[in-house]
C-alpha cells in the first residue's frame, strides 16, 4: 500500500472534523440522529427477579480460651528473633550476636 501524502492526509482530517461538526450542531440543535436514541426500556432498570431479604445479625463471638487470671510465663530468650543463630540472619555474613 502506497503511503499517503500529507496534503492528502491533513485534506482527509479536515474532511472528517467538518463532518463531525456538522454532527455535533445536529445534536446541540436537538436533532437526536436514530441511531443515538435511547428506548424507553433502556432509560429504566431491569426488573430484577431475585427476592432482597434482611440478613439475621450476627451472633457474639465466643472466645476460645478462656481469659485467666494467671501470669504469662516468661519465653527462652532462644524464642526471639534477635538472638537466631548467624545462619538464619539474610544478607548479613558477619552478623553479631548481642
Amino acid at each position: 500500500m502506497a503511503k499517503e501524502s500529507s496534503e492528502a492526509k491533513r485534506a482527509r482530517k479536515a474532511a472528517a472534523k467538518e463532518v463531525a461538526r456538522a454532527r455535533a450542531a445536529l445534536i446541540a440543535a436537538g436533532d437526536i440522529p436514530g441511531y443515538l436514541r435511547q428506548s424507553s426500556a433502556a432509560t429504566r432498570p431491569p426488573k430484577s427477579r431475585h427476592k432482597v431479604v434482611q440478613a439475621p445479625p450476627d451472633r457474639a463471638a465466643k472466645a476460645l480460651i478462656p481469659p485467666t487470671d494467671t501470669e504469662l510465663r516468661p519465653r527462652e530468650r532462644e524464642q526471639y528473633a534477635d538472638n537466631a543463630p548467624r545462619v538464619w540472619v539474610r544478607g548479613e555474613r558477619n552478623a553479631q550476636d548481642d
